[in-house]
């Protein structure tokens, strides 16, 4: 575990260094959302609007909900409180990233929807809170889950969910690609790190049962 945390922190240094030293890498961020517009131009445009709607805090609300109850009922309050707590941190961190690197959105031309004209565009906000909530479910769903169906229908629906956020960020222009694998590693990062905490507190903490 530790070793994962390790190469995903070093991955995504990086990426951030490159970002930040090496203009080329912007200039292949805005060919690859040309590329990436054009070639789903025929679609409509509110499919890559969905996670900025209702949806997107719907698929935040659903997994928290779900396996609060979950673990409520088993008792696991480290798992309860760790889960609960990862939009929030996420997002802080998000925060505490963007005006940090200071990275602008891509040019006005390219943004086929203006909803975060304004703001710093690395990390993708959006990108990193998917990551980190759903590739949670995924671990969840892979210790506590015994029904093989279920288990891959929502590992395969988490899978797709993260990957359409992300491509969802390019398609409309709001963000680069790299911000958008920015962060997803930055997410798995984040991931191993909340898996590795949940695993200590399971092993030297006993919360006590109400």
């Amino acid at each position: 575990m530790l070793r994962k945390i390790i190469i995903c922190a070093a991955l995504f240094l990086l990426l951030t260094s490159l970002i930040i030293f090496c203009p080329v890498v912007t200039q292949w961020d805005r060919s690859l959302i040309i590329f990436i517009q054009n070639r789903l131009a025929s679609l409509p445009i509110w499919l890559p609007m969905l996670p900025d709607c209702i949806l997107y805090s719907a698929m935040i609300a659903v997994p928290i909900t779900g396996f609060g109850i979950f673990f409520i009922k088993k008792r696991l309050w480290q798992d309860l409180i760790l889960f609960c707590s990862v939009p929030l941190i996420t997002f802080l961190l998000n925060c505490i990233l963007k005006p940090l690197i200071h990275r602008p959105r891509p040019p006005v031309e390219l943004q086929i929807s203006s909803i975060h004209p304004e703001s710093f565009s690395y990390v993708s906000s959006h990108s990193l809170v998917t990551m980190c909530l759903w590739g949670m479910v995924i671990w969840y769903l892979h210790k506590y889950c015994k029904n093989i169906v279920l288990k891959t229908f929502g590992i395969i629906a988490a899978v797709i969910w993260i990957l359409f956020v992300g491509l969802s960020r390019i398609w409309l222009g709001v963000h680069n690609p790299t911000d958008v694998i920015g962060a997803y590693v930055l997410g798995l990062l984040l991931v191993n790190c909340y898996i590795q905490v949940t695993k200590i507190l399971s092993k030297y903490i006993d919360f006590p049962v109400c």
